[in-house]
């Protein structure tokens, strides 16, 4: 009973994980039509060059950027950035790190993305943001 048991177990755990490759693999093919960003498990994100231009984005009005540090607007109203779980990635400086604050510009509606360098001075950098 023991090895039918362990091997039920053993059989589902592989299978589960063919399905997330399956999953995994089919999200890292499907090309992004347009201007859009396919992110269906994201409530609004965005790939941002250094200067401030939106490459691609879902659920984002616009972007500003000063310097180092960008404003990235919301328009999706059913976000709530007091509750959302917000995160961004540096795309072309290893070593640079991105400072995240939610809600913290456009009225509440906006996510203030600051980016440095290794040494933590200001760095105008190309960047992924999403709100999950």
């Amino acid at each position: 009973m023991f090895k039918s048991k362990r091997a039920r177990v053993m059989a589902l755990a592989g299978a589960g994980l063919v399905t997330a490759a399956t999953v995994a693999a089919g999200v890292a093919i499907a090309a992004p039509g347009g201007g859009s960003s396919q992110a269906p498990y994201v409530q609004a994100g965005a790939l941002v060059e250094a200067d401030g231009t939106v490459v691609h984005s879902k659920g984002v009005a616009s972007v500003t950027a000063s310097g180092h540090v960008y404003c990235v607007e919301i328009n999706n109203p059913d976000v709530d950035l007091s509750r959302a779980i917000v995160t961004a990635t540096p795309r072309n400086t290893p070593g640079s790190t991105l400072r995240v604050i939610p809600g913290n510009c456009a009225g509440g509606k906006g996510i203030t993305v600051g980016s440095y360098n290794p040494d933590g001075n200001g760095l105008a950098n190309s960047f992924y943001v999403a709100v999950h």
